[in-house]
């Protein structure tokens, strides 16, 4: 259950945020059967299916500090001239779910992170509510990456659209850094968690060593 914000709660940084840390971005293919089964997450409808993004996200810095972040960004079909948005998204500090959801509109949910890492093997543990479910993820021994930055991706599906509390929110982050390939990702006990993306077939997926993200001011309209 999302954990609701009271209005008068103080907010102690203000947009634009910097981050910088590490992260994990994991490509999914979800057909019609898939979002229908996932309903309750929210996911738009599409007759066809499309892609969609699992970002599973280790902040070093920012101004709130440190957190883990693990989250849905789905693209719905340009032909639709919906918006990207985040429907599902958990993180590990208040202070980041208070900020989240007033600045931009974003559905974060408080939950506890445990993370293990053996040679080339992560091992993410995610608790909500004294539910846990795991994401185990294996690295290319390669050392080989390239270069990433939001200039080369098409503006529109950095767009982001949220509705939130009666209110719009739109807003385009910018990044960069340097991308790895992933060799496996595998999703166990995900219950009512998240979605079972075990369920659905797994793209080329990076593992992103370095990254910095900046977060602008949305754009606030009433309903």
């Amino acid at each position: 259950m999302t954990q609701i914000i009271p209005s008068d709660t103080p907010l102690t940084h203000l947009p634009p945020w910097q981050l910088r840390g590490d992260a994990f971005i994991l490509n999914y293919w979800i057909s019609p059967s898939f979002i229908q089964q996932a309903q309750m997450f929210r996911l738009a409808t599409s007759p066809l299916g499309r892609v969609v993004q699992v970002l599973l996200v280790r902040y070093h810095d920012s101004p709130v500090g440190p957190y883990d972040e693990l989250l849905i960004l789905d693209h719905p079909l340009w032909s639709k001239k919906r918006l990207s948005s985040i429907p599902k998204i958990y993180v590990s500090t208040d202070i980041s779910v208070i900020h989240g959801q007033k600045l931009w509109g974003i559905p974060k949910e408080l939950a506890k992170f445990e993370w293990q890492q053996h040679d080339n093997e992560v091992v993410c543990t995610i608790e909500v509510e004294q539910h846990k479910m795991q994401i185990r993820l294996n690295k290319s021994r390669s050392t080989r990456s390239f270069y990433i930055n939001s200039h080369h991706i098409p503006a529109a599906m950095l767009q982001i659209r949220q509705a939130w509390e009666g209110k719009r929110y739109q807003f385009s982050p910018k990044f960069r850094g340097r991308l790895s390939k992933l060799k496996q990702v595998e999703w166990h006990n995900t219950q009512d968690i998240f979605p079972n993306f075990s369920e659905a077939r797994l793209l080329q997926s990076f593992y992103v060593p370095e990254f910095s993200l900046v977060f602008p001011a949305a754009k606030i309209q009433d309903k």
